[in-house]
């Protein structure tokens, strides 16, 4: 529980944005009074790991996408907390990076050496450079990771079109490519990504494969169509993904990548 004297304290915007950068930075599981990077700023803050878990729930109960990530927010968000997603809604990026910011900027209050968690730094990398660069990777970063965490929970840790669930091969494919999506709309939208396996995921970014707005995969002409070549690729030609619990492939997204990107 958290007391009274510690409810009283309101939080600061640097610290909600702290916990911001839990949110979107780890995955869902992760993300309770009893993990490991929630305690590390709770020493950093001076309150209970129970309290940042909370903040950070509260923060999640304006993101749309929540359910997709396997857990919806909490009900008694504070006006600190919509304000901070309301700009992380119109900034994207740019708020990332200032609330990578803040989460090292309380990290390094503490007298400590390694204070972060293994996820954390499979997240956003171990090493990295100082200052303006080292925030502009670590955003990047996390908003790859968000994505991949949320289609994770999306298709239930399986590749949509083998059921292969060994996650070091599994890769959160965009259906319209990050570079070419919205940073704001589109780069972390469910419904713009496709959970598959290492080489599924290859033959999509190259244009090699794609899937029609019934769902179903088509194979280019340009991928050799005998065997032992066959195994690979057509044979999964005309074969249907696997439904997501919730946020299918969008349309508009796979229209993208069957005009912009598939080589037919």
């Amino acid at each position: 529980m958290v007391d009274m004297a510690e409810r009283r304290k309101n939080w600061s915007r640097e610290e909600t944005l702290a916990a911001l950068f839990l949110y979107l930075a780890l995955p869902a599981r992760l993300i309770d009074d009893k993990g490991e990077d929630v305690q590390t700023l709770a020493r950093a803050i001076g309150r209970t790991p129970a309290a940042v878990s909370l903040k950070i729930w509260n923060l999640a109960s304006f993101d749309e996408r929540r359910r997709a990530r396997g857990k919806v927010g909490m009900v008694n968000a504070s006006k600190m907390d919509k304000m901070v997603w309301a700009e992380y809604s119109s900034g994207g990026d740019e708020l990332i990076e200032e609330a990578a910011d803040a989460f090292f900027g309380q990290l390094d209050q503490l007298d400590s050496g390694d204070v972060m968690s293994d996820d954390l730094q499979d997240a956003i990398g171990a090493s990295l450079p100082e200052g303006r660069d080292r925030d502009v990777i670590i955003s990047a970063r996390v908003n790859q990771r968000f994505f991949r965490n949320t289609l994770l929970v999306n298709y239930n840790s399986h590749c949509c079109l083998t059921g292969l669930s060994n996650q070091k091969l599994l890769v959160a494919s965009h259906i319209k490519p990050w570079k070419a999506s919205d940073p704001k709309t589109e780069r972390l939208a469910p419904d713009n990504g496709l959970l598959l396996n290492a080489l599924l995921d290859r033959a999509f970014d190259q244009g090699l494969i794609t899937i029609t707005k019934d769902l179903k995969i088509i194979v280019s002409s340009m991928v050799g169509h005998e065997a032992p070549k066959d195994e690979y690729l057509w044979r999964y030609n005309g074969e249907r993904i696997t439904l997501p619990k919730q946020s299918s492939p969008r349309a508009e997204f796979i229209e993208y990548h069957n005009d912009m990107v598939f080589k037919g």
